[in-house]
């Protein structure tokens, strides 16, 4: 592994990804920088389209892909094979992105894997997961599918307009976290044990594990949600008095008293008994609070309203953009974004700081994205295969190595 140091609760742990935006990379990526030893098989007949390229920057997967190594393997040839076999011997955990199947009808079927290695740990992430109906299993999917598909999508946008995904790309992001759960459970089991694990993370199921209240209304009271029908005033986007946008959320009863008190609202009263939760809409309170809303915010900064709201433990907050957060002093003293050194140059990259943080074992970002292939000599040499083994796959189209970030 060259001169990176090990860091981090997941240091001695070896990962590999077989997968393409953005779920399984952001999977990838999270373990990375916590410490694990994250190796990219990358396929050198077909390039995963959200890197860099001469249409597009790539930012995401520039983030993504940060602390892995890229091996650029044909794993489907006999040789590549030889060599995938190899390195699945030295994996803890394995996380494909394909879709439902994909890998056994490559011969790569989970009990095939553990043959190679009993107490590997295999994380799929799909669109419909590996059991079901045949026709929906091995369907392709992206972020929006998920969306679609496990009805999340329907409760988003406005009531008199078609529904709108949520941005940006919730649902691949949550099948990632839904995977490093399965996938660090399974791994906890399996060092325990010996035992391997094969952890099944559909995207669909991800989004409404994640639809809480919405999804739980429905199935017991068969009440379907509505787009943009928040039930309280003084719930929602208010612009104040200098046009900046605010976000309030008064809801539950010490937070309705304290607004009732920023605002001069008579608390308890008639309106606003002792112990109530929120303003319904629809009735007198409700609209006494949001005509003492409007004049409050409508006299005042956004961020002056901001301060007197969350100093009465009201919880409010601007509608932030990237540039504003870059100035806030909150972000600049937990160093949200931070730089880091590029894999294939002298120059840095700016992004987001590892999240979350552990104080005893903090994680760390110890490398930029790799290049497609950039690291096929150092691993292929770790497994034990000669220059000279290498250099004729090269020839045969089983490695490739691309010499910039773009290809």
């Amino acid at each position: 592994m060259g001169e990176h140091a090990p860091f981090g609760p997941l240091q001695g742990v070896r990962v590999l990804g077989l997968c393409q935006a953005i779920a399984g990379p952001f999977a990838c990526s999270m373990l990375g920088d916590m410490g694990a030893d994250v190796i990219a098989v990358e396929n050198p007949k077909g390039r995963d389209t959200s890197r860099p390229n001469a249409a597009a920057p790539g930012w995401g997967t520039v983030m993504d892909r940060r602390n892995s190594r890229s091996l650029c393997i044909d794993v489907r040839s006999s040789q590549g094979r030889s060599a995938f076999d190899k390195l699945v011997a030295t994996a803890d955990m394995l996380v494909d992105g394909f879709r439902g199947g994909q890998l056994a009808c490559w011969g790569l079927s989970d009990e095939t894997l553990w043959q190679l290695n009993p107490r590997l740990v295999i994380v799929h992430i799909s669109g419909y997961g590996q059991t079901g109906v045949p026709d929906y299993v091995s369907r392709a999917s992206f972020d929006g599918i998920g969306q679609a598909y496990s009805g999340f999508m329907e409760m988003n946008g406005y009531a008199d307009r078609p529904p709108l995904p949520a941005f940006p790309q919730v649902s691949d992001y949550y099948a990632g976290f839904m995977a490093l759960t399965g996938g660090l459970a399974a791994l906890y089991r399996a060092q325990a044990t010996g035992q391997g694990e094969s952890v099944d993370v559909a995207q669909f199921e991800a989004m409404l594990r994640c639809s809480g209240f919405y999804v739980m209304n429905y199935l017991n009271t068969g009440t379907l949600p509505q787009r943009n029908a928040a039930m309280n005033a003084g719930v929602g986007t208010y612009t104040c008095g200098d046009g900046v946008n605010l976000f309030l959320q008064s809801l539950g009863a010490g937070v309705l008293r304290n607004l009732c008190g920023v605002l001069g609202i008579p608390y308890p009263s008639e309106d606003f008994p002792e112990g109530i939760v929120g303003a319904r809409k629809g009735t007198r309170a409700a609209a006494v609070l949001e005509e003492q809303l409007a004049a409050f915010l409508g006299s005042r900064s956004a961020q002056e309203a901001e301060e007197a709201l969350s100093a009465a433990g009201v919880p409010a907050s601007r509608v932030y953009t990237f540039a504003m957060g870059e100035a806030d002093p909150h972000y600049q003293a937990r160093g949200i974004f931070t730089e880091w050194r590029n894999a294939h140059d002298d120059g840095t990259t700016r992004g987001v700081a590892v999240v979350p943080r552990l104080t005893r074992n903090p994680g760390r970002i110890d490398r930029g994205m790799p290049c497609v292939g950039q690291h096929n000599e150092e691993i292929l040499t770790e497994l034990g295969f000669t220059p000279e083994e290498t250099e004729r796959w090269y020839e045969a189209g089983i490695l490739k190595k691309e010499s910039g970030p773009k290809g």
